[in-house]
């Protein structure tokens, strides 16, 4: 070994230990005593019926008056979305309805005749790690978000997705919310057909079966699943019409609890991706994922042999670094790609390989 080589392994041993000492100094995630019992706790719709108007972010808001004891009409409090995740799901209903009508499932269902074979999201993410030694990156494709705003305003789906190619990564996650994040079922169907061959994930919040189908005919090859919103029935029906479809399905957890139920639950779980994600303050930490990595859910989760995805809140070789030491597989990215003009090249330095 020469000087140089004993130089570098040593300096890699070095902030590998460092990395070990940062989360030593950490609480391990364990069960919560009577907090967290990973109850759904999105609530699928305002307890007191939505109230559709042009005020308020994103001309929507659920606003519903009540008598107060005095005889004053004030604003029921109950009936006002938890934190942004609450809101998006609220609005799915009024989407819904209005997509459905337009484009009904029957029509929906007709057109996947026609749709091409799907490709192993799964098996995309696992080859890439067998062959880097690296997480598999999938790498997400969208506009803006609820907490950021804009984030490319020179959003170009097609563009974005063959540079992520191009730059390595295993998978593309597409958003398709249109009201909070820009997107669209559309893009899907544009990347692929621009010949991108990376598996898509449709990042989409998903309530009701007919969105499976809709992601299915424009082209997606995996779906979203959030355990906050979507109790474990839920999670088993459409996991079935997923897997029916050929489709993969990526269940996102925030909490002990939401992990816990998940990997409880009676049904497969193709990828299990935690989000570091606040959902009420959007603060971000990378200590969400490795708390519960290196507790035991993590050894868990080792043990089924589970592909588990980390997300959010990455943007250096150190954070990728950090969660493979914890058990990550996978990771997904956005923000700090997506906002780059050559966000092929930001993946090479993400993962720290040669530009």
């Amino acid at each position: 070994m020469s000087a140089a080589t004993g130089r570098a392994t040593l300096a890699t041993g070095a902030r590998r230990d460092a990395r070990r000492a940062r989360r030593a100094t950490r609480p391990r995630a364990s069960a919560p005593s009577g907090v967290d019992d990973g109850a759904v706790s999105i609530r699928r719709r305002p307890p007191n019926g939505p109230s559709k108007h042009d005020l308020g972010v994103g001309q929507f808001e659920f606003v519903i008056e009540e008598v107060a004891p005095t005889g004053e009409r004030v604003t029921n409090e109950n009936n006002k979305p938890k934190n942004i995740l609450e809101e998006i799901v609220w609005y799915k209903d009024v989407e819904l309805a209005e997509r459905k009508e337009k484009f009904p499932l029957q029509l929906v269902r007709t057109a996947l005749v026609n749709a091409p074979p799907t490709r192993d999201f799964v098996k995309a993410i696992t080859d890439q790690l067998a062959a880097t030694k690296q997480p598999g990156l999938i790498a997400e494709v969208k506009k803006a978000s609820p907490s950021k705003g804009v984030i490319q305003p020179n959003f170009d789906p097609v563009k974005i997705a063959k540079a992520y190619e191009e730059g390595g990564a295993a998978c593309l996650s597409v958003l398709t919310d249109e009201k909070f994040f820009q997107g669209g079922f559309e893009n899907l169907a544009l990347i692929r057909e621009a010949g991108v061959t990376c598996p898509l994930l449709c990042k989409e919040f998903i309530v009701d079966a007919y969105q499976i189908y809709l992601a299915r005919k424009y082209g997606a090859d995996a779906i979203l699943l959030i355990a906050a919103v979507l109790p474990n029935q839920d999670l088993k029906y459409f996991i079935k019409i997923a897997h029916s479809l050929g489709m993969k399905c990526l269940i996102e957890v925030h909490t002990y609890g939401e992990m816990k139920r998940v990997l409880d639950g009676d049904f497969p779980i193709d990828l299990l991706g935690i989000n570091n994600r606040d959902l009420g303050t959007f603060e971000v930490s990378l200590s969400v994922t490795t708390d519960l990595m290196n507790g035991p859910l993590g050894e868990e989760v080792k043990r089924r042999g589970i592909t588990m995805v980390g997300e959010s809140g990455i943007f250096t070789i150190d954070d990728v670094n950090l969660l493979q030491d914890s058990g990550v597989g996978a990771v997904l990215v956005g923000e700090s790609l997506v906002k780059q003009d050559t966000p092929d090249v930001g993946i090479k330095k993400l993962f720290g390989r040669p530009v």
